[in-house]
């Protein structure tokens, strides 16, 4: 079953809601058609006491059906007079017996003289004071008739919605899996890579919903290989500048040439550029690492990012030692990787410092209110050019001084990670990064 098409599936749904109504009504009908009747019979009004003489016709019409009908008065006898001369002796007697033996107002009871099987009811009454009780039932043979009749129409009646419903299914089943098929269609050519075309679905259900899902992701696909491509053609060229360098700089020594001045000079280019491939190729890798790390669900641990912040900077201070530091660090613990976080606050700091004219700010703080942390950076240096402010975690985005680089997409994806936020910003005659980190 779990190998059938939804269209088979829904058909078969419906068809066998169908069929169990059917069969339900056919089974029930028989009772449901024999209560109708009898209590058509209990609410029929009695006759007036003044037509209960001996004139008064022994049978009556109802629906078609011959209702016998008299009295049974206190002494035993009836009204008219002469009616028990239409049944048996025994017969008469239990009836005039349980009448005369009844308590409650409405009783039904059931006899038979031999012949035929008579369902009847007795309703007690008071008349000058006296009890009365009248009879009134029909032969089982009359209520037969009516039952296998009407239950004949009915079931006729039901066979002919049946296969109407049926149809209408088929009808129903196609319309709504039409949208479905096509979009299994559209899902097997994303698969294939062939993930241009649109998938234009246009219903407010829940398959429309599916749909808008489904065209969401093909959009994120075609902006992810066209960010692919990009990030290809951009790497390959940074990467290509470093190796020319290091080769015509080797091959010119190995000539005796010594570009720049001397061996020493051109030695210290030719260990620069190693140097700048090196962290082009561990920043790389580590983004694919963080692509991998995003799938898993590793065993986060307790972090002072406080004594981590400043532990960095006391690193990397060296390395500028004129630009003058401001840390304003509040204690703060977050729960995840040490490795991410200190290389989230790496390459954000060597960002700001590498950028800073003679200031650089750190901040550190605890919003309660919200139950976040927010990590603050500034630096006084050039303002960032607008394309790189409004898409700072794209790979590779070229951005000041013409180079190429991986920091903020690095950063991008760990904040990510920690479900937070990042945003750069110019202020203040420089520039600013904050990072927002929720309560885990």
């Amino acid at each position: 079953m779990k190998n059938t098409s939804l269209t088979i599936k829904i058909w078969l749904a419906i068809s066998i809601v169908g069929l169990t109504l059917y069969l339900f009504l056919i089974l029930i009908m028989p009772n449901l058609i024999r209560n109708v009747f009898t209590d058509t019979l209990k609410q029929r009004p009695a006759a007036p006491h003044s037509a209960l003489t001996e004139s008064a016709p022994p049978f009556a019409n109802l629906r078609g059906f011959k209702i016998r009908d008299f009295i049974i008065l206190a002494d035993g006898t009836t009204i008219p007079a002469r009616v028990g001369e239409s049944f048996t002796d025994a017969l008469f007697n239990q009836i005039k017996r349980n009448a005369l033996a009844q308590q409650s107002p409405l009783k039904l009871h059931e006899s038979n003289d031999g012949q035929t099987h008579i369902r009847y009811y007795i309703q007690k009454g008071m008349a000058y004071g006296q009890p009365i009780y009248q009879v009134r039932f029909l032969r089982k043979s009359e209520e037969d008739h009516f039952v296998s009749h009407l239950l004949f129409r009915i079931m006729l009646y039901a066979g002919i919605v049946l296969v109407i419903s049926w149809i209408a299914s088929i009808i129903i089943v196609r319309y709504l899996t039409r949208p479905l098929v096509q979009m299994q269609q559209h899902v097997k050519r994303i698969a294939n890579r062939n993930w241009h075309d649109p998938l234009d679905i246009k219903q407010g259900d829940e398959i429309g919903q599916l749909a808008g899902s489904i065209e969401t992701m093909r959009r994120q696909l075609v902006q992810q290989e066209e960010a692919q491509q990009s990030m290809l053609q951009n790497i390959s060229h940074e990467l290509k500048t470093p190796v020319m360098v290091i080769r015509s700089y080797a091959g010119a020594i190995n000539d005796g040439v010594y570009p720049k001045g001397d061996l020493a000079g051109s030695i210290k280019v030719i260990d620069e550029e190693g140097e700048r491939l090196e962290r082009l190729v561990k920043q790389l890798l580590y983004l694919n690492r963080l692509d991998y790390l995003a799938t898993q669900n590793p065993a986060w641990e307790k972090i002072s990012l406080d004594k981590l912040i400043q532990k960095i900077a006391q690193h990397i201070n060296p390395q500028r030692p004129e630009i003058t530091w401001q840390l304003n660090l509040q204690p703060v613990d977050v729960y995840g990787d040490e490795d991410t976080l200190r290389v989230m606050v790496e390459n954000l700091l060597d960002n700001h410092l590498r950028h800073a004219a003679s200031r650089l700010e750190i901040s550190l703080r605890w919003d309660s209110l919200k139950s976040e942390s927010v990590l603050y950076f500034w630096n006084d240096g050039s303002q960032i050019e607008p394309h790189i402010l409004n898409e700072p975690s794209q790979p590779y985005q070229k951005g000041r001084e013409g180079k190429f680089g991986l920091g903020l997409a690095i950063v991008q994806r760990i904040v990510k990670m920690y479900r937070g936020q990042f945003s750069l910003k110019n202020e203040k005659n420089g520039v600013s990064s904050t990072i927002i980190i929720p309560s885990s």
